[in-house]
């Protein structure tokens, strides 16, 4: 058996999870809006500030909970934090098993303050040597017993080996160059008095003996520095810079910082003068938010080594295979950053990427982990991503226990960065970790040697050392009887000198009495001033008792009166809570209904700008229709019309050249005026309806407003002239025809069921014509809106116009609405109501010859029409031709 760096036997399917602490900070400043609260002793809640970027991104607060192994609250203590984190790992030490403890979280979350805390409450790291040493006192090695092998193992020396080589090491170098006498700090916190932890473990096996090495390093822009390292002093340039480290992995396949310096320590003073020694040389800066900033990952090692005892129980069993090294780091990781907060720049702002680097190489290893054991998969773990993960890859891999303290902010400010901090430890917390076993020294030897090794040594002291007697007190009166010799009653030298002696003795005697009563008398009186001063003390304590009683009274009323408070203030402030989250929750609920209505108002008016877009280009299209339609019809009877109108113009000139003859002066006949006429337009169809005389003409003839001299010509010259001419549709003075009347057109009627949308625009005539039309059912609006279209099963669009004679013609637009798939509402136009209002002009004066209506026949032939010119202003109805050579 080799239980050498703690390569223990594992049982398969024993694991624990890796265990995470939560520990929340104080705010610096009591009126900061705080995020975190701690709802138990193992779950803790995040609240979201309005200024947030989950708010922005989500529009809502949502509340956020987390479940740890523990939360500390902002007033648990040092000692609390020590109990039940890191004492157990220290207890797992000294039985041969490794740990792993690290703080992790943002900036100025607390993580330093943690690990090292102040002197008057140590933290984390200080705590662990003081228990540590508390524990192997007594059965503590003599210094340079064990010895660094230079490759992360231990060998053992003798005795004498090791006083030799202490006294090179320490007592030579000290009398060959005498140093300057300083005084020693013992028991002090760097330049303050510390209180140490006097708790005492025991887990310590009396039969071996331990040793306590530490080293400190650290992480800095992803190189590995020893911060123990002695630097090699130049007069001209001073000291040089620190030489980067490697790792390197030892026989056990386990990691481990090459030529990393290992000191010896013998006290906890030792070891904090280490710590502070690697202090002053870690790197640390000031930022946006916290004055000294770590910039690096420190990362302190523990390592105890132990070993068993002869079978004499003396000296430690010279067995290199019986050594057992068990180690535990303590880690303080550098905080996550966000650069637009810290404002870092430079140094600072390289040193932030490599600290986040890392963190994150840190979280996709354990996010690998934790996929490899949730799916049975075998993906590659990447420790090599970074020094940090590529350091403690043993411990994930099941060389030890790992803990993990998150140290949390509670500031309003900080909630995106806690928030991640927070989910990364949730997912830390599943991740599962081989259980390492006790180490057992097995070797065959018999339990309690070091007991019986000191039974026997006093044993043998007391057999070989005789003790000094203690000479007896002589309570007599002066010196004894002198040694005389009393031989006869009558002896004379003897009796005068015995009686001598016991006269002095008598007188020493009274002496002694007198003195006796002396002090007597004192102690009386002392006693009496002793009983008169207890008398008084007894009155003034039960005076103070009854003012005690009194004071516990209104201190209890006080108490009961603060209970109720607090009470009060705790409902207060719940219904406070509440309130706000409501108004949360209400004015999220009128953020929703607002960019609802705004959304609704954009498609209202996306629809109206399509309804108006259509609406144009359907009038337009119709437009175009009727211009066409109306087009070809000018173009229809616009040659006919022109053709008639130049026949009649050459019968009008003969006749008036035969009536100038016969008539005194020619008379100017006026047109009548037309009445109004009343047109309605469909798609295809033309429709008129006018007066009963305007029905009886086939056409408009233009009566001239000024005479017409014409020279005198022959019917046949006039029969010869009327000669056909080609249609022209430019000629501005023909007039416009008169379309066709057609009887068996009906004005379009709606059902009853049916419910019309009357849209009429604002600037309207009103028509106060006979022809109106006629809708039962009908909803009249001004400005089309969404809702009216739900509401109606046809549409009516009413639009007046001018047109090029001045006359006013009013359209409507029908059409049906038909509901559509996105909820809106579409028109499809299919008929058109013209309505036009001629203004009436000048009256004609009716003829008093025939007229074409009078005849029965065809009124053709030009003859016949110039034989109605010849015979007068009567109302002949028959026909007759001129004689030949008759001048008209």
């Amino acid at each position: 058996m080799k239980p050498q760096r703690g390569k223990n036997s594992k049982k398969k399917g024993e694991v624990d999870p890796v265990e995470v602490y939560c520990r929340v900070r104080p705010l610096d400043n009591p009126d900061d809006n705080c995020c975190v609260k701690p709802l138990s002793t193992t779950l803790v809640q995040l609240i979201p500030p309005e200024n947030s970027l989950a708010v922005a991104r989500n529009g809502q607060i949502k509340e956020y909970q987390f479940t740890f192994q523990y939360v500390f609250d902002e007033y648990t203590s040092q000692k609390a934090v020590f109990d039940y984190v890191a004492c157990p790992l220290v207890d797992d030490l000294l039985r041969g098993k490794n740990g792993l403890l690290f703080t992790y979280g943002i900036t100025s979350s607390g993580k330093t303050y943690t690990m090292t805390g102040s002197p008057k409450d140590q933290g984390v790291l200080p705590r662990c040597l003081d228990v540590l040493f508390n524990s192997i006192s007594g059965v503590q090695a003599k210094k340079y017993v064990f010895k660094s092998d230079k490759m992360n193992g231990f060998e053992v020396q003798s005795e004498a080996d090791a006083m030799m080589e202490r006294q090179k090491r320490d007592i030579m170098p000290g009398i060959t160059t005498p140093k300057t006498p300083t005084t020693h700090r013992r028991g002090n916190f760097g330049d303050q008095e510390r209180i140490s932890d006097p708790t005492i473990l025991s887990s310590v096996d009396d039969d071996n003996q331990y040793a306590v090495f530490v080293s400190y390093i650290e992480i800095y822009n992803n190189y590995v520095y020893d911060l123990l390292e002695e630097l090699p002093y130049d007069p001209i340039t001073g000291y040089k810079p620190p030489q980067t480290k490697i790792l390197r992995t030892d026989s056990s396949d386990c990691m481990y910082v090459m030529n990393c310096v290992e000191v010896e320590i013998t006290s906890p003073e030792e070891a904090f003068e280490v710590l502070f020694k690697g202090q002053k040389r870690r790197k640390v800066a000031h930022t946006a938010l916290n004055a000294e900033s770590s910039r690096s990952h420190s990362i302190f090692n523990i390592r105890l080594v132990q070993a068993p005892l002869d079978p004499r129980g003396e000296e430690v069993l010279q067995d290199p295979d019986k050594i057992c090294v068990s180690q535990l780091s303590l880690v303080d990781l550098a905080g996550s950053e966000r650069t637009h907060r810290t404002k870092n720049a430079g140094d600072r702002l390289k040193e932030a990427g490599n600290i986040n680097q890392s963190l994150m190489a840190l979280r996709n290893c354990i996010e690998i982990l934790r996929d490899n054991q949730k799916n049975s998969s075998n993906k590659m773990v990447p420790y090599r991503d970074s020094k940090l993960t590529h350091l403690f890859k043993n411990y994930f891999d099941g060389e030890g226990k790992v803990r993990m303290i998150v140290c949390v902010n509670p500031k309003g400010d900080e909630f995106d960065e806690t928030i991640h901090v927070m989910k990364f430890a949730e997912l830390s917390q599943e991740v599962l970790i081989a259980r390492q076993q006790q180490v057992r020294f097995d070797i065959g030897l018999t339990p309690g040697r070091r007991k019986m090794n000191y039974k026997e040594k006093f044993k043998s002291e007391d057999d070989l050392c005789t003790a000094p007697k203690v000479p007896a007190f002589d309570f007599s009166l002066g010196p004894g009887f002198p040694p005389f010799e009393l031989l006869r009653s009558s002896d004379d030298i003897v009796l005068p000198q015995l009686e001598k002696f016991l006269v002095e003795r008598q007188k020493r005697r009274e002496a002694l009495q007198l003195d006796l009563d002396r002090q007597n008398d004192e102690f009386r009186a002392q006693l009496v001033e002793f009983e008169r001063n207890y008398e008084q003390a007894i009155i003034q304590n039960d005076e103070l008792q009854q003012r005690v009683e009194k004071s516990e009274s209104y201190v209890q009323k006080l108490e009961s009166r603060i209970r109720s408070l607090e009470r009060r203030m705790e409902e207060n402030s719940r219904n406070y809570k509440e309130s706000e989250k409501q108004k949360r929750e209400l004015e999220a609920m009128i953020q929703d209904k607002e960019v609802k209505i705004r959304q609704e108002k954009s498609e209202k008016e996306r629809l109206r700008n399509d309804f108006k877009t259509r609406l144009d280009m359907n009038n337009q299209h119709w437009e175009r229709n009727l211009e066409k339609e109306r087009q070809k019809i000018e173009q229809d009877y616009g040659g006919q019309i022109w053709e008639k109108q130049h026949k009649l113009n050459m019968l009008r000139n003969i006749v008036n050249e035969g009536d100038s003859d016969a008539m005194p002066a020619p008379q100017e006949t006026f047109r009548t005026p037309a009445p109004k006429t009343r047109t309605h337009t469909t798609p295809g169809k033309l429709l008129s309806a006018r007066s009963e005389n305007d029905m009886r003409k086939i056409g408009n003839t233009p009566t001239p407003r000024s005479r017409t001299a014409t020279t005198g010509t022959s019917l046949s010259a006039a029969r010869a002239n009327l000669k056909p001419t080609p249609r022209s549709t430019s000629n501005s003075n023909t007039p416009k025809p008169t379309p066709a009347y057609n009887p068996r057109h009906r004005r379009s009627r709606s059902s009853n069921a049916e419910i019309w949308l009357d849209h009429r625009p604002q600037g309207n005539v009103e028509l106060d014509t006979v022809l109106q039309p006629k809708i039962k059912k009908k909803k009249s609006v001004s400005k089309l809106e969404v809702k009216d279209t739900k509401e109606a099963s046809k549409y009516m669009l009413t639009h007046q116009d001018m047109d090029s004679e001045d006359n006013l013609t009013t359209k409507i637009y029908k059409g049906e609405c038909l509901p559509t798939a996105g909820g809106g509402t579409a028109v499809v136009f299919n008929d058109v109501e013209t309505l036009t209002q001629t203004s009436p002009g000048s009256r004609k004066r009716r003829s008093s010859c025939p007229q074409p209506q009078d005849f029965e026949g065809d009124w053709t032939d030009v003859e016949d029409r110039c034989n109605v010119g010849i015979e007068g202003h009567g109302n002949a109805r028959k026909r007759s031709k001129p004689l030949p050579g008759t001048r008209v």
